[in-house]
């Protein structure tokens, strides 16, 4: 056992006490005083996050659910400091950040999870903001471009005019393709719907048939 001197910050009277004692008091006011040298040392303090932290992952979603790469991004940052030792956090960033996916989905088996974002939202949500369709239209629009510049000139000018409605319906024919792959690999995400809000939802229906039957009354 140490005995260390403590200031009564009423009085000014010096009090000794244990170091291990977090509080004790003043023997010439009677007042209590705390111990800060044996607070900063035995206290752990730990902010609990899981609730900001469970609102934030669900804005993430719902920011996927509308296209919003922006945002979710921007989300998912502050979700990953307020904490990074949840699965649904890594899930999200493997879809965000296709070039890292495998590691992320690696690393986001070994924490457990807020049930927001799982595994299986990763497969739904891969072309959330349709970037792969996207990038086929643009290829589609480059091929069909170069098709009416070069091919039809070409045709014409070695008046090979046969190629012409070959090349027309090339062209047609890929971007009925195109069309065809956008369409199958579009945006169909479910919207998000999560335990708690689908209970309170239930909840609130409850309370309005009992109203209801008792204004019946």
């Amino acid at each position: 056992m140490t005995l260390i001197a403590c200031t009564c910050p009423y009085c000014g009277g010096e009090v000794k006490m244990e170091d291990t004692l977090l509080k004790g008091y003043c023997t010439y006011c009677g007042r209590q005083i705390i111990n800060e040298k044996a607070v900063v040392g035995k206290i752990d303090v730990k902010m609990d996050c899981s609730s900001e932290t469970v609102n934030t992952l669900k804005l993430i979603k719902y920011s996927m659910y509308d296209g919003d790469a922006y945002t979710a991004r921007a989300l998912l940052a502050k979700a990953m400091q307020m904490d990074p030792n949840n699965s649904d956090v890594w899930y999200m960033d493997a879809v965000l950040d296709r070039k890292n996916a495998n590691t992320d989905l690696a690393r986001a088996k070994q924490f457990p999870s807020y049930g927001i974002f799982t595994e299986q939202d990763v497969k739904t949500y891969r072309n959330f903001d349709n970037s792969g369709s996207q990038a086929v239209f643009i290829v589609t629009i480059a091929m069909w471009f170069f098709i009416l510049v070069a091919c039809i000139p070409i045709a014409i000018i070695f008046r090979m005019f046969f190629l012409i409605p070959i090349v027309m319906i090339v062209g047609f024919v890929i971007v009925l393709g195109s069309f065809m792959y956008k369409g199958k690999h579009s945006h169909n995400i479910p919207e998000p719907v999560f335990e708690d809000e689908t209970d309170a939802a239930k909840q609130v229906a409850y309370n309005e048939t009992v109203e209801q039957k008792a204004d019946q009354k």
